[in-house]
């Protein structure tokens, strides 16, 4: 594992983020169960970059730029050190076959840095999230306010990043930006409150020990519980 964690980093190029964009769309939205896992994510690890990827239910229906994409759930990548290539490719494949097997797609990513006051996606952010575009035009970054994280958590402490004129800009989060604010907050307080993060896997957990499964399901049961 040492290794493997020790492979080539990730090729990234840099790309200009700027803030206070707020398009007339809504690209994604946010379930109670994706925005619990990402805060239950980032509260296992408080003093460690997170990251995942965040998935929708694959459609035809949608109309383009009128209708927001909801992100039903989110799936934990990995904490600490991100940028590792190989480890990365092994998690999308798999993560991937397992999206088409449940009629899920790939919508967007999430990350949490290490350092408290940064909520700026990263080169490593933004390479991950380009790589999505490529089969989900309408991807986005979520990036978790580590500085805004409490066991309260009464306001949303995400930001969302979306891809406009080739740079990814933020737009204004309001309770408009998740599907259900007063369940998603009663749920991740409930959780986090329970230390239910003790018990969230993500992929490097599932990495070292291969039973281990990143999907989650005892969590899933606990927010169905609650809803």
């Amino acid at each position: 594992m040492l290794l493997l964690k020790l492979c080539i980093l990730i090729e990234s190029r840099q790309l200009g983020v700027d803030i206070h964009f707020s398009p007339e769309t809504m690209p994604i939205q946010l379930t109670s169960q994706a925005y619990c896992k990402m805060l239950l994510h980032a509260a296992k690890y408080p003093n460690c970059a997170v990251n995942g990827l965040l998935v929708a239910e694959k459609t035809k229906d949608r109309k383009k730029d009128s209708e927001p994409v909801l992100c039903v759930d989110c799936l934990p990548l990995f904490h600490g050190t991100l940028a590792l290539a190989p480890m990365l490719e092994v998690a999308l494949t798999l993560i991937d076959t397992w999206c088409k097997e449940n009629n899920y797609i790939i919508a967007g990513y999430y990350q949490a840095n290490e350092r408290k006051k940064d909520s700026r996606p990263n080169q490593v952010a933004e390479k991950v999230a380009a790589r999505i575009s490529e089969n989900f035009s309408d991807a986005a970054i979520v990036m978790i306010d580590n500085s805004r994280l409490t066991m309260s958590c009464f306001e949303p402490i995400v930001i969302i990043y979306d891809h406009h004129e080739n740079k990814w800009k933020s737009r204004d989060v309001t309770l408009d930006s998740f599907e259900d604010w007063s369940e998603a907050q009663k749920i991740t307080s409930a959780l986090l409150e329970g230390r239910s993060y003790e018990n969230l896997i993500d992929f490097d957990n599932h990495l070292d020990d291969l039973r281990n499964d990143w999907t989650n399901p005892m969590i899933n049961k606990s927010v169905l519980d609650l809803c």
